[in-house]
């Protein structure tokens, strides 16, 4: 049976500071709800690593382009 876990990630030890991220995952247990997270955060990671970044003076990922979401205006 599955159980909802929710993943926080905090700075600090203070039980007053507020998490600065925050997942939500459906697993059997803590492990494996932590392998979720991780594997998210894998997926993220790939897609921030496609970003357009060289020598652009705005940063949009490759998907954004690709897709029509943003547009570069170059000076010719």
């Amino acid at each position: 049976m599955t159980t909802t876990w929710t993943i926080a990630v905090k700075i600090g030890a203070s039980p007053n500071s507020a998490p600065i991220h925050e997942i939500t995952v459906e697993a059997v247990d803590a492990p494996t709800a932590l392998r979720r997270v991780a594997a998210m955060v894998a997926v993220q990671e790939a897609a921030d690593a496609e970003l357009l970044i060289d020598g652009q003076e705005e940063v949009f990922s490759r998907a954004e382009v690709e897709a029509g979401l943003e547009e570069h205006q170059a000076r010719t």
